[in-house]
């Protein structure tokens, strides 16, 4: 994220905070449940679906705005 930065395809000002919350938003669906929950088992459709939802809220988060 930080070398996105750099080349100034995101604006992600803290790198280490965007990463903790990019793994955030999958480990809530992906790795808790299946600490807390018996028989918690999502199929690869639901947890590619996670990942790129978590995907689409980062770009939509740290895109850049386009020149004036």
């Amino acid at each position: 994220m930080e070398s996105e930065h750099e080349a100034g395809n995101a604006d992600v000002p803290d790198a280490e905070s965007a990463a903790n919350q990019f793994l955030g938003m999958i480990a809530n669906y992906v790795l808790w449940p299946r600490m807390l929950l018996t028989g918690w088992n999502p199929a690869a459709s639901d947890i590619h679906n996670a990942v790129e939802e978590a995907v689409q809220t980062m770009l939509a988060r740290y895109t850049p705005d386009p020149p004036a």
